[in-house]
């Protein structure tokens, strides 16, 4: 559910990327997040600095993951040939039996601006995505930038609510 954040119009300026405590996530997943809302914030007009002392504001990023079952899955490298079946001028891709099932990955994305004076929240957004695990798009460094992009698009505008990012 998104918080209400008080209406505080936010100008650019500098600001510290730093990752919240987290029991569940692993430190290389929230460091691959944390570069992505990094990445995406420098297409903004704030500057990201490496030392929250010395920034206006601070962004908190926040990640959890959760298996949700399983589903079935092609192997998605399009970089492998695949078997093909030739008759005359018509082509088909042949099934090549190795479906796998994969764990269908909940992954949601939570970052909080704050002013490092007074830790006064100015915006927060949440963006969620499912994906399966072990695929090409279902990789830590894919998600994080397509939930970052998505999310801090509207940074500083606020969001109507979560969103969810296919």
């Amino acid at each position: 559910m998104q918080l209400p954040v008080a209406i505080t119009e936010v100008r650019p300026g500098t600001i510290a990327i730093v990752a919240a405590d987290s029991q569940t996530t692993s430190p290389a997943i929230t460091k691959t997040f944390t570069d992505a809302v990094q990445r995406t914030l420098l297409r903004t007009p704030f500057l990201p600095l490496p030392d929250r002392n010395h920034s206006l504001y601070v962004a908190k990023v926040e990640v959890s993951q959760t298996q949700r079952g399983v589903v079935r899955s092609g192997n998605d490298r399009s970089d492998r040939p695949g078997m093909a079946a030739g008759l005359g001028g018509l082509s088909l891709t042949l099934p090549s039996g190795k479906d796998q099932l994969r764990g269908l990955i909940v992954t949601r994305l939570k970052v909080t601006v704050s002013l490092r004076r007074d830790n006064h929240v100015v915006w927060t957004g949440q963006a969620t995505t499912v994906r399966a695990g072990g695929t090409r798009t279902g990789d830590p460094s894919v998600v994080a930038a397509a939930l970052s992009d998505a999310l801090l698009t509207w940074f500083p505008r606020q969001l109507p609510g979560p969103l969810s990012v296919p």
